[in-house]
């Protein structure tokens, strides 16, 4: 993705492959994993924010009860 790509196999839409990495990012919010993305994963914290973007990610968290603080207070 620091080529410029929007989603992991360069295309208009996301893949599967997209959908996997972002599980993977979403798993990792969780309290007990709890790592940060920050300015060493830009290319993975850009993906993500694009991600956090997408309706259906949008209806999928709306009502703020994921247990994941940074999910449930974005959406709010």
């Amino acid at each position: 993705m620091s080529d410029g790509r929007q989603w992991l196999l360069g295309g208009d839409q996301p893949t599967f492959s997209d959908i996997t990495l972002a599980t993977a990012i979403a798993f990792s919010k969780f309290p007990v994993n709890a790592l940060p993305l920050d300015e060493r994963f830009e290319h993975l914290d850009a993906f993500w924010q694009r991600w956090q973007l997408r309706p259906a990610f949008q209806n999928a968290y709306a009502d703020s009860n994921s247990g994941v603080k940074e999910l449930d207070e974005k959406l709010r």
